[in-house]
Order: C-alpha cells, then structure tokens, then sequence
C-alpha cells in the first residue's frame, strides 16, 4: 500500500485557488446579467423591491406603491414621535393626511406642506389641474375646531392642534369698503 503525503499548505492552497475560481465565475456572471439590463428594466425592478419592502414592513404598510422618500421619512417620523398627522377635511374629496413637525410648524409652514401634499395626491390620481394657492388662501381660511388660523406666523401649538386633528376649510367673510376709524 502506497502513502500519499498529504501537505496541509497544498490543501489549502488548492482550496482556495477553487474558491477564487468560483468567486471569478459568479461576478462574470453577475456582470453579464448587469449587462443585460438596461435603465427601464433596473427602474422597474427598483420599484419593484421598494414596493415589496413598503408592504411586507407594518410600519409602512399604509403608503402607496409609488411612495416619496419624504413620505418614508414622515412616516417613520410619526412612528418615531417626532411629527404629528393632521387630517384636511376637503368636504366631497377625500381626507388628506398631513404630516408635520409639531414643535416649530407654523401656519404658513402647514399650509406649505397641504400644497405639497394636495400637489402630490393630484398628481397620483393623475389629474393634470393646476391649483392657485394665492386664490385659495385669499377666499378661505384654513380652521381647526371652528377657531380660524389667521396669523401664519403663529404656531400650530397656540391653536392647539394636536395629533390626528381634524382641519377644514371655511370661506373668508368679505370685508368690502371696511373703514377704520383713528379714537
């Protein structure tokens, strides 16, 4: 019977010679495929593996296929107890739920963020309708628990508005031929 010496160095040497021939043959073959792919097929998979991370997470679950990275921020803001949702009471359409900072927001930064998020609500449901913000802040106020948000300036806290408020808007008295009298 025949001895083979075996040399330990030699073992491993080869098993790692095998090991980078492996490695070398999948990144070829990861390239190829890379190469394969062009732009519009990377994008739809992209979309694709958000939009199985949005539904299979409960955190998120409640945001729409075609979510915003600001949306994923709010809402792990909410969860996190660093912004609050506010819901705009639009009369026949839908509620729109708003999400802002409670601490600093002021009137005029909320009513920023309903622009963005009535901009971006139209823009899904793919209405191509082109809103005038001065028109709509010139004829309505924005109102919470019939108390009327006048001063932008003022924050949201001195109304007191709150997690999950209800918002509406109500229509601006006009104030024709208003004289001011000096005492």
């Amino acid at each position: 019977m025949d001895v083979i010496p075996w040399d330990l160095e030699d073992v491993r040497t080869r098993n790692e010679e095998e090991q980078q021939n492996n490695d070398s043959a999948r990144i070829e073959t990861i390239d190829d495929k890379c190469t394969e792919l062009d732009h519009v097929e990377l994008i739809k998979l992209t979309k694709e593996a958000i939009r199985n991370i949005v539904e299979s997470d409960p955190l998120l679950s409640g945001l729409p296929a075609d979510v915003t990275i600001e949306e994923l921020k709010a809402q792990i803001a909410v969860a996190q107890g660093q912004a609050i949702t506010l819901y705009l009471n639009r009369g026949e359409l839908p509620r729109l739920g708003i999400v802002v900072p409670p601490h600093s927001t002021t009137v005029l930064d909320l009513k920023k963020a309903i622009k963005r998020h009535t901009n971006l609500s139209l823009k899904r449901e793919k209405i191509k309708k082109k809103i005038s913000w001065k028109h709509v802040w010139k004829k309505y106020h924005l109102c919470f628990d019939d108390v009327r948000l006048t001063d932008d300036n003022e924050n949201i806290r001195a109304y007191g508005i709150t997690n999950k408020a209800e918002l509406y808007y109500i229509k601006r008295h006009r104030e024709k031929n208003k004289l001011i009298r000096h005492a």
